[in-house]
């Protein structure tokens, strides 16, 4: 088998370029064989987008249900009219939400959906913050036993650094087959090109031509989620500071994905882990709330069973028109949670469209 330093730095690079480029990465680590090696630890590699270069932005929303609220994580998506790429339930208390929404730049119509649904009383208060920037830090598999595929360490002794990928669309504008073929991939990043291909109607050479001249070529993605062995929860982590000493601090923290900065000074980490990382991860931040006299809140989602905490969706493709355009309108908007409500009410609950 190859050894474990080779295999963190293949891991490193998958996260960095994709897990297709087989000969790239076969010349970046020294091994032979990637195709195979991938394949036999089942690693899942998926496409983080990045929004502003597809003409979305992203947008936090921290919200308390009503008392009397039963809403679930899938029932967020179909209320939205699926404008979120998550939907996350907290285990910790019993009336919290996490949602990230996507929405058009510049648009916030979602909002008006937001008080429908406290006006209706499914929720309480809500709260929403516009992300203005992101960055992405990979996994660091260096202490990770690949014979049990665990993380052996929680927290690292130094700092990590993020992804800081060039801006390559210099005015590329992407169209809709970009955009349905990102969307797809991050949906099941298991899919074929020839699926996808057949699922929108183009062959699979022009599936595969948009994917890497386009989507990975214009830098439609800013890094790639690389996931290896069992994870058994997703935290949200608030912070009320953006003090780059504490980011860099939370860097340390292994299965760390993204920090996003918010308006309204805040900070909204991304953190994956298995069960035995819980108390340390915890236990690291309280010690930096404590050192850097930082107020923040923890919210932990676990991942099973499915979608009783974690839903996790792809940019929502369907909303954009084949005149490369994204195409959702407030009343659209209303209709879709009219419809919901109703089923909500009558408890058949939200079906998949």
């Amino acid at each position: 088998m190859t050894d474990s330093t080779k295999l963190a730095k293949l891991l490193y690079y998958v996260q960095r370029f994709g897990d297709h480029n087989y000969e790239l990465l076969s010349e970046l680590t020294g091994i032979e064989n990637v195709r195979n090696v991938l394949s036999n630890l089942k690693v899942l590699v998926g496409p983080s987008p990045k929004f502003h270069s597809l003409g979305l932005s992203l947008f936090h929303t921290t919200i308390k249900l009503s008392r009397d609220s039963k809403l679930q994580p899938l029932d967020f998506y179909y209320l939205l009219d699926g404008m979120i790429i998550a939907s996350l339930k907290d285990v910790l208390t019993s009336n919290s939400v996490i949602l990230d929404v996507v929405f058009p730049r510049g648009r916030w119509d979602f909002v008006q959906i937001l008080e429908l649904m406290s006006e209706r009383g499914l929720i309480g208060n809500y709260k929403t913050y516009l992300e203005y920037k992101k960055e992405v830090y990979p996994v660091d598999y260096s202490t990770f036993n690949f014979e049990n595929l665990t993380f052996e360490k929680t927290i690292l002794e130094k700092a990590r650094e993020p992804f800081q990928l060039p801006d390559l669309t210099d005015g590329f504008k992407p169209d809709w087959i970009d955009v349905y073929t990102l969307g797809k991939k991050q949906a099941d990043p298991l899919r074929s090109w020839d699926e996808i291909a057949e699922s929108i109607g183009v062959t699979t050479d022009e599936v595969v031509d948009h994917y890497f001249d386009h989507v990975v070529g214009k830098g439609l993605v800013d890094a790639f989620y690389t996931y290896l062995g069992n994870l058994d929860f997703r935290m949200s982590l608030i912070v009320n500071d953006t003090n780059e000493e504490i980011v860099r601090e939370l860097s340390r923290i292994v299965t760390l994905l993204r920090i996003s900065y918010l308006h309204n000074d805040k900070i909204y980490a991304f953190i994956v882990g298995q069960r035995h990382m819980l108390y340390p991860i915890i236990e690291f931040v309280n010690s930096l709330a404590f050192q850097y006299k930082f107020i923040h809140e923890i919210y932990l989602h676990p991942l099973s069973p499915p979608h009783k905490y974690v839903l996790a969706a792809s940019i929502p493709y369907e909303h954009f028109t084949k005149d490369n355009k994204w195409s959702i309108t407030l009343h659209e908007l209303k209709e879709t949670f009219e419809e919901g409500f109703t089923k909500i009410v009558s408890g058949t609950g939200c079906d998949k469209k």
